[in-house]
């Protein structure tokens, strides 16, 4: 039976190292790719993700996994290992090869598009691929589960095992009357000024914080690096080969700064997963899920990115490499301008408070686009219609309003939820932390995120995907995912800025 297991790993190895090659010409693709390369490009992916799906769907691969799992003497990491191989094989065997090459031709295709659209600001040239997107999406959905009328569900079960449309609506539902509770009392407050935010710096000094903020976080450097894009991004390309990316605003630099921050966080957790040298580079070597992980960039972004303890030693440096546009500004003042809640209508720039509504909003919107009942032409307007309703905005143009986002340009329809379900897991991995760590907050206010790093390098990212995510929060903080951690973190936190 070790001849069975040794096999089924190195068949798996082998398909990674495909999807691997795919995730290199996807990143370069993003970011030094000349923009007349695209059609080449486009084949090359879809011919590596094809080779990567031809390994996956190897009828030798279930012939392993039924002995394996009729084998009594597997330990349990083996045993995670053969469920979570079972699930991926069951789940790759229902897709059509023809469907995976296409699926992946024409992504790369629609991201081109989406980059000039948004560019130009001209939906009409994104809307022909969006509309592949979904009608392929659609595809994908009946194949994984034939004859289904929610597909929807099943694209949200790529992200988040198990979950449900009517399940996430539930949770979100709850969720928004309590953000919408938090923003009315901040509002009811003298707002803070963040004025001082918006002056000029240099991407060239904005890259000198950026490195900076790698190394503060633990950013390994020798198995990883930054570069920019137009939407920053993580990409793994290998075991030790992790690749994050961020964008330089020169009239407002915290987007670079918590856009590299959170990439560094899903940078962190794709560093620290190691379920053992024997399943390196398989499925088990892998993360819980999208929510997980996401949970994982937001935690660094903001739980500890945004905090008073985090600032504390790190604002001077800060103040010295900004080149005179904080001269004048000390830190209370920069920690209410970066923790200021407003609506505002960019996602990645949102502050905790108002973010959870982004996500409400699109978590609705691609809903209805998988269902058919929001018609691709009509998406500019019911975007604008949901988010004046939500944030109280008028979206001025579609570069900041339906084209803001790279997602439904790579076909990526049920990842939104995974940002939103992140903030509650991580509030509760934060807690957690914080009950078994005592003094964690005074270390990192000396300037040390070692123990928070080595938590949750221990806690949540070395059992890649060994556990499923309910399982996974169950095990690391004691009880099943709670929203209420999330809830107390926001009013605690702004309660004290705004004074409510």
């Amino acid at each position: 039976m070790r001849d069975a297991m040794k096999r089924l790993i190195e068949l798996d190895r082998e398909r990674t190292l495909f999807t691997h090659i795919g995730a290199i010409l996807g990143w370069d693709q993003e970011t030094y790719m000349p923009e007349k390369a695209i059609e080449e490009r486009s084949e090359q992916l879809a011919l590596v993700e094809g080779l990567a799906h031809d390994k996956a769907v190897l009828p030798e691969i279930g012939d392993l996994l039924a002995a394996l799992e009729a084998d009594a003497g597997l330990s349990e990491t083996e045993k995670a290992y053969i469920t979570v191989a079972r699930r991926e094989y069951d789940r790759e065997t229902k897709l059509p090869a023809t469907l995976v090459t296409e699926l992946a031709r024409r992504t790369s295709l629609s991201q081109a598009a989406w980059v000039q659209a948004r560019k130009e600001n001209d939906f009409k040239k994104f809307a022909p691929h969006l509309q592949t997107m979904i009608d392929l999406n659609r595809e994908m959905a009946q194949a994984l589960r034939p004859g289904t009328e929610q597909p929807y569900d099943a694209l949200l079960d790529l992200y988040e095992i198990g979950s449900t449309e009517d399940g996430i609506a539930a949770v979100f539902a709850d969720m928004e009357k309590e953000l919408v509770r938090i923003l009315g009392k901040i509002e009811s407050r003298p707002q803070v000024d963040d004025s001082f935010l918006h002056r000029k710096v240099p991407a060239a000094a904005q890259a000198r914080m950026s490195e900076y903020f790698m190394e503060e976080i633990g950013f390994d450097r020798g198995r990883g690096r930054l570069d920019t894009t137009a939407h920053p991004f993580t990409t793994t390309l290998g075991r030790d080969d992790i690749r994050i990316t961020t964008r330089y605003l020169e009239d407002y630099f915290p987007s670079s700064v918590f856009s590299t921050i959170h990439e560094g966080g899903h940078a962190l957790y794709e560093m620290g997963i190691d379920p053992g040298a024997e399943f390196r580079n398989t499925r088990l070597a892998d993360a819980a899920s999208m929510a997980i992980h996401e949970s994982q960039s937001r935690l660094w972004e903001n739980i500890i990115g945004r905090s008073a303890n985090f600032w504390s030693s790190r604002f001077p440096k800060v103040r010295a490499m900004a080149e005179g546009a904080l001269d004048g500004i000390g830190p209370e003042a920069f920690l209410k301008g970066i923790n200021k809640v407003e609506p505002s209508l960019i996602r990645t720039e949102a502050d905790e408070v108002t973010y959870g509504l982004h996500v409400i909003a699109r978590f609705d919107l691609e809903a209805a686009l998988i269902s058919g009942s929001l018609a691709v032409a009509d998406l500019p307007e019911a975007w604008n219609r949901k988010i004046k309703d939500l944030l109280g905005l008028d979206v001025p143009n579609d570069a900041v309003g339906c084209l803001q986002d790279v997602h439904w340009s790579m076909g990526c329809f049920g990842y939104f939820p995974s940002y939103a379900l992140g903030n509650l897991y991580g509030a509760q991995f934060w807690d957690a932390m914080k009950a078994e760590l005592p003094g964690l907050e005074e270390r990192i206010a000396a300037g040390d995120t070692s123990q928070a790093r080595e938590w949750l390098a221990a806690k949540v990212h070395k059992p890649g995907a060994s556990y499923l995510p309910e399982t996974l929060v169950e095990r690391v903080t004691g009880s099943p995912l709670d929203a209420s951690h999330f809830t107390r973190y926001l009013d605690g936190k702004y309660a004290a800025i705004y004074g409510y």
